[in-house]
């Protein structure tokens, strides 16, 4: 009974906030409004499979841009399990089944200032969908100054040895986060799963920034569609 109340005037209170990807209608349970949710499944169905080992769901702007940013600075947690059921339609895509979910943890001031870790809420609702285990098996061993402004050499270099892993026991690991910018971030943190002995690693991000794309193009990353 209390459990039925709770939702119900969880859903009122969702109504009353504005969707975050057109700003016009109030927000469903999915934390979008009903068209928007319909328009962005439809546009992660009619992706390709992903070719390579990261995945993403759109472009960092437009739509992905506003919820990845309602994700991270307007404490709108209950995307998360949306964009999660996207991500694992992606996913499945690959043929390709991991054994552990492993989110990319933010410094520990981001944690603290926002409360929470974007990128754990999304694994840890994305693990389940795939038939995986969530495991909070990355740490990072220092903290790393904002890379905003740096390009993809620099951040390698600001990133090396930043991470560590638990042993992994040769597990098959997805690696989540939100944005995908340049893939200094991810390749650390896929070198440390590879170190605790991962067998394999691919990644899952929400989006991909224009810096991301070029890098794809010019050979330098290893992501793909």
């Amino acid at each position: 009974m209390l459990a039925t109340l709770l939702r119900a005037v969880e859903r009122a209170l969702a109504a009353l906030s504005p969707c975050p990807v057109c700003g016009e209608r109030g927000a469903g349970p999915c934390g979008t409004c009903a068209v928007c949710e319909v328009a962005l499944r439809s546009a992660v169905l009619a992706l390709p499979a992903p070719s390579g080992d990261t995945l993403w769901l759109g472009p960092h702007a437009g739509a992905w841009r506003r919820l990845v940013h309602a994700l991270k600075y307007r404490d709108a947690r209950r995307l998360a399990p949306f964009l999660a059921e996207l991500l694992a339609l992606r996913a499945r895509g690959w043929g390709w089944r991991p054994q552990l979910v492993v989110h990319l943890p933010t410094t520990a001031g981001r944690r603290a200032a926002r409360g929470y870790d974007q990128a754990e809420g999304l694994a840890r609702a994305l693990a389940p969908k795939l038939g995986a285990v969530h495991v909070a098996a990355l740490r990072r061993v220092r903290e790393t100054p904002a890379l905003a402004r740096q390009g993809r050499a620099a951040r390698s270099a600001t990133l090396e040895g930043a991470f560590r892993s638990r042993y992994l026991g040769g597990r098959a690991v997805l690696l989540v986060d939100d944005v995908l910018t340049t893939g200094a971030t991810l390749d650390a943190a896929r070198a440390a799963l590879l170190a605790a002995g991962a067998r394999e690693v691919r990644a899952a991000v929400v989006a991909r920034t224009a810096l991301a794309h070029e890098a794809v193009a010019a050979g330098e990353d290893r992501e793909g569609v």
